[in-house]
C-alpha cells in the first residue's frame, strides 16, 4: 500500500522527517499484517467452527493471545521510547494514541481477497492521520477523503515504497498552485492526470486548448489535460536541481476505462488507456525496488515547497 506523504495543504509528519516515517510505516504495516494473519489462523471467537480438539484450541488461543500481547506491548513500548521529534520527548500516551491502528474483525465467511481488502481499508484512517497531523500540529481533515475512490486507488493498488502526493498545493513564487497527483517511486517521478470518464468513452486530443470526449452518442469539450501535466512537470523539474536530485519525471495521462486518440499533440506525454492499462498496471505493481536515498531526497525537496495550513493540537494548546 503506497504512502500518502501529502494531502492538499494539510500538515504531514513526512515533512518533519522524510527519512524516518517511510521506514516506520513499512515496519508498522508488516507487524500489523503478521498480527492479522495470526488472528486469521487462530480466531479468538470460540463460537467459530474448528476441527481441533477442545484442549488444543484452548492452548492455541492462550499461546496466540500471549504472543500477540507480547508483540503489541513490545512494539508500543519501542515506539514510545523512540518517539522523539524536533519538539522533544513525547508522552507515552500521546505516542500510543498516534500509532493506534484498529485491525478489522476476522470472519471465516470472507475469502482471502476480501480479508486482504479489509486489512487495506483498516490502514486508511492511519494514513489520513499521518497526512493531516504531527505530534504537535493538526489540520482539519475533510471527511470526504475517507471515501475518496481515486485516493484509495492510488494508495491501495501500488507498493509500500511508492509515495503519493494527492492534489498538493505548491508555493510558486509565493503564490499557491494546486497540482493533481504526483507518484514518487524509487526510480522515477510520475505526474498524473487521471481521466475518470465513462466506460468506453473516447478522448480525442490535439495541440488545441480544448479536447473532445465522445460518450455513447454525446460529445463534449474538456480543457486539454496536457496543460496541467506540463505545469506539474515544470514545477518539479525546477525544484529538484536546487537540491541536487536527479530523477526522471514522466508525464502520464491515465484513462483506464476508455480510449485516448491524439492526432496532433505533444510527444512527451505517456498515454495509458484501456488498451495498455493492464500491462502498465502490472509493471508498476511488480516494482520491488526498496526505498532509495534519491527518492527520499526528492520527496523531501518537494514537500519543502508545499503549503501547509494547521493549528496546534488541543493537548498542546
Amino acid at each position: 500500500m503506497a504512502q500518502l506523504i501529502k494531502l492538499q495543504d494539510y500538515i504531514t509528519r513526512y515533512e518533519l522527517d522524510i527519512y524516518r516515517y517511510p521506514n516506520q510505516y513499512i515496519r508498522l504495516k508488516k507487524q500489523q499484517w503478521k498480527t492479522f494473519e495470526a488472528m486469521v489462523r487462530n480466531p479468538l471467537d470460540p463460537t467459530l467452527p474448528t476441527r481441533e480438539p477442545e484442549k488444543e484450541i484452548q492452548a492455541t488461543k492462550e499461546g496466540s493471545e500471549s504472543r500477540l500481547s507480547t508483540l503489541i506491548k513490545s512494539f508500543k513500548k519501542k515506539e514510545a521510547d523512540n518517539e522523539e521529534l524536533y519538539v522533544g520527548k513525547v508522552s507515552p500516551l500521546a505516542a500510543e494514541m498516534d500509532e493506534e491502528w484498529e485491525l478489522p474483525a476476522v470472519s471465516v465467511h470472507k475469502t482471502p481477497e476480501e480479508r486482504k481488502q479489509q486489512f487495506l481499508d483498516s490502514i486508511l484512517p492511519l494514513q489520513l492521520k499521518w497526512a493531516s497531523s504531527t505530534i504537535r500540529e493538526m489540520s482539519y481533515l475533510q471527511k470526504n477523503y475517507k471515501r475518496e475512490t481515486l485516493l484509495k486507488y492510488f494508495l491501495q493498488r501500488f507498493p509500500d515504497t511508492f509515495f503519493v502526493m494527492y492534489k498538493p498545493i505548491f508555493l510558486v513564487k509565493q503564490a499557491p498552485v494546486e497540482l493533481e497527483i504526483i507518484l514518487i517511486t524509487p526510480n522515477e517521478i510520475f505526474t498524473i492526470h487521471y481521466m475518470d470518464e465513462q466506460e468506453e468513452s473516447v478522448v480525442l486530443g490535439n495541440n488545441d486548448r480544448f479536447w473532445s470526449i465522445r460518450e455513447k452518442e454525446n460529445e463534449r469539450k474538456i480543457v486539454n489535460p496536457t496543460i496541467s501535466l506540463n505545469r506539474m512537470a515544470s514545477i518539479i523539474k525546477n525544484i529538484l536541481p536546487q537540491y541536487e536530485v536527479s530523477l526522471p519525471v514522466t508525464k502520464l495521462l491515465l484513462h483506464p476505462k476508455g480510449y485516448i486518440d491524439i492526432s496532433d499533440g505533444p510527444t512527451d506525454i505517456h498515454i495509458i488507456d484501456k488498451r495498455t492499462y493492464e500491462t502498465w498496471f502490472e509493471k508498476m505493481r511488480a516494482n520491488r525496488l526498496p526505498l532509495k536515498h534519491s527518492q527520499l531526497k526528492a520527496a523531501g525537496a518537494l514537500l519543502s515547497h508545499c503549503e501547509s495550513t494547521y493549528i496546534d493540537r488541543p493537548e498542546w494548546q
